[in-house]
């Protein structure tokens, strides 16, 4: 007959128990908590869980004291780990030095947990689960008290990634406080992480938003640190907690991001009043003993800190340890340089990457300014000519003009008594000068006093002629009409004068 298995996961926010009866669920009962597991500072709030825990045991007529325990990820930290290949006494030592250097917090305050996953071509690739001491001491404690005693025990993101069919798959689980992210590779989980929401009373449609950028930016961050191994499109996005209950908004997430998305489920069978969908941490701790039903994930080892481990004594580990202590100070301590500097180099060539590629970016921003720049130069040059032609030009028409003023007012400065000038025309290096006078006398000293101003190189007297008042009257007979001019007297000379300018004007 098959034996029961009970296991019991805490977090934050409730306590979910869960009874199996070989593959079937037999029970499924859980109680809220309105304290977190690192508030529990207190021998009273220690009294109060430990009494939700027998009350609840005891509603649901649950007599097992062994359980498999479970805890969030929030507080646990999770690493896939690569080392030289050694001898299994070294690889405690090892990973310890792995942990120190890539752990954010002090190994004084973790419990370390690993398992060897595969080992070949000389490297072997290992997974470590960190739990704070001060959380595990506390719940343990609290279920030693309350009369039950954990035999197994592992983080809620292991336990879901257990129920997956797939070797590359990506999980999503949503609570009401907090979400888990994990993505696996090959059967081994690379990120996992565990995010709380800013506030908990955000809607479900909020937290999608929250949830979408943290996921893309986790892929983004595998995919640039294995660009050999990259997340493909197909990858399966499995989604469960609260958000396996909209259909709606899943969608709506696997769409933004690409992939194809579907609830995660229990293979365990279950009574039909019964709903394991939200108690699938549950199932995947169960899971831990049933190597069939379970996922193809690799890792799937005890979690329990080694203090609450049963400790049995072995000659042969004695023995092992002088050896350990020698190897460890030359090998371990070798690989784990290697390790070092190979970790090293590769940031490095990720840094260089990056700085290459800003490089190159301003190089072409560059190359675009210089052209413009090349453009504009070109132009303005242009313009600098065009300007200068256009001052060439404007300055020539002022002195053209400044030299016609200064004919002009030379011939009527110089315009003497009894002496008409009818009009005056400015052509080229010639001004022509019309007009009438009472005798030849005044158009003699009139071509005197222009040849004296010494502005004039030739004056030429073009026609000189004596008027009649017939021969005038006949030519003013058009202008009374249009203008009212008056009439020439009966004895008058009428002069036509040709004027050379001279050099110094033009």
């Amino acid at each position: 007959m098959a034996s029961n298995t009970t296991t019991l996961y805490i977090n934050d926010t409730s306590i979910k128990l869960m009874v199996t009866r070989g593959k079937r669920i037999t029970k499924l009962a859980d109680v809220p908590l309105d304290t977190s597991l690192s508030n529990v500072t207190t021998e009273e709030k220690e009294a109060e869980l430990v009494a939700r825990i027998k009350n609840l045991f005891k509603s649901n007529k649950i007599n097992d004291r062994k359980v498999i325990l479970g805890l969030s990820g929030l507080h646990c930290l999770t690493r896939p780990i690569s080392l030289p290949e050694l001898p299994r006494a070294m690889l405690d030592e090892a990973i310890t030095r792995e942990a120190q250097r890539v752990l954010p917090v002090p190994l004084e305050q973790l419990y370390i947990s690993w398992q060897t996953a595969s080992a070949s071509e000389g490297k072997i690739q290992a997974f470590m689960v960190a739990i704070p001491r001060q959380i595990a001491d506390t719940l343990i404690r609290i279920l030693n008290k309350a009369g039950f005693k954990p035999y197994l025990m592992d983080i809620k993101p292991l336990a879901l990634a257990r129920l997956a069919r797939e070797e590359n798959a990506m999980i999503v689980d949503v609570q009401s406080k907090e979400f888990d992210i994990i993505i696996m590779v090959n059967k081994i989980p690379q990120p996992i992480r565990t995010v709380s929401f800013p506030e908990e009373s955000l809607s479900l449609a909020d937290k999608i938003m929250i949830i979408k950028d943290e996921l893309k930016r986790t892929i983004e961050f595998y995919n640039s640190n294995n660009p050999e191994n990259l997340i493909q499109p197909n990858a399966p996005l499995l989604v469960s907690g609260e958000l396996a209950d909209e259909p709606e908004l899943y969608e709506s997430l696997a769409q933004g991001l690409g992939y194809q998305v579907s609830p995660l489920t229990s293979p365990l069978k279950c009574l039909k009043q019964l709903d394991p969908s939200h108690h699938l941490v549950n199932v995947g701790l169960a899971l831990k003993e049933m190597a069939r039903e379970a996922g193809p994930l690799l890792p799937n080892f005890n979690t329990l800190p080694s203090p609450y481990l049963p400790k049995p004594i072995s000659l042969n580990r004695i023995m092992a340890i002088p050896a350990a202590i020698v190897a460890v100070s030359l090998i371990a301590l070798l690989g784990t340089t290697i390790q070092d500097a190979a970790a090293s180099i590769e940031s490095a060539n990720f840094q260089l990457s990056s700085n290459n590629f800003l490089i190159q970016k301003k190089q072409d921003q560059k190359k675009e300014l210089t052209q413009e720049i090349a453009a504009a130069e070109q132009q303005l040059a242009s313009y600098e000519a065009t300007k200068v032609n256009f001052i060439a030009a404007l300055n020539t028409i002022n002195t053209n003009g400044d030299n016609i003023n200064d004919d002009i007012e030379a011939v009527v400065d110089n315009q003497i008594d009894e002496f008409e000038i009818n009009s005056i025309s400015h052509s080229g290096d010639q001004l022509s000068v019309d007009g009438w006078a009472e005798s030849e006398e005044e158009v003699m000293e009139f071509v005197r006093k222009l040849d004296a101003t010494g502005r004039f190189s030739e004056i030429t007297i073009s026609s000189l002629s004596r008027g009649t008042e017939s021969e005038e009257s006949e030519e003013s007979e058009e202008e009374e009409g249009e203008d009212g001019g008056e009439e020439y007297a009966d004895d008058i000379m009428l002069y036509s004068l040709s004027i050379q300018l001279g050099e110094t004007t033009w």
